[in-house]
C-alpha cells in the first residue's frame, strides 16, 4: 500500500512513517499542506494521513481541494489528527 503522510511535527511524522514502513507500506511524507497537495496531485496513493493543523494549507482545506478537483487520493473517510481533529 502506498501512503502519504502530511504532518508538520517531524517527530510525529517520523514515528508514523517508520511504523508504516515496518508494516510493509511505501510511505511519502510532506511537512505542510502545500507540499502535501503537490504530492497528492502528482502521485497515486492508496491512503492519506493528514494532520488538521498544518502550515500553508490546513488539512481540511487540503482534503476539500483534492475532493473538489476530483482527485481519487481524497477518497471517502479520511482520518485527521491534531487538535480538535475528528475522523470524518
Amino acid at each position: 500500500m502506498r501512503i502519504l503522510v502530511v504532518e508538520d511535527d517531524k517527530s510525529t511524522a517520523d514515528y508514523i512513517r517508520e511504523g508504516l514502513i515496518e508494516a510493509g507500506h511505501n510511505v511519502d511524507a510532506a511537512a505542510d499542506g502545500m507540499d502535501g497537495m503537490y504530492l497528492a496531485t502528482e502521485q497515486k496513493y492508496d491512503a492519506l494521513i493528514v494532520d488538521r493543523m498544518l502550515p500553508r494549507l490546513d488539512g481540511l482545506a487540503l482534503i476539500q481541494a483534492l475532493r473538489s478537483s476530483g482527485n481519487k487520493n481524497a477518497g471517502a473517510g479520511p482520518k485527521f489528527s491534531g487538535q480538535g481533529g475528528r475522523a470524518r
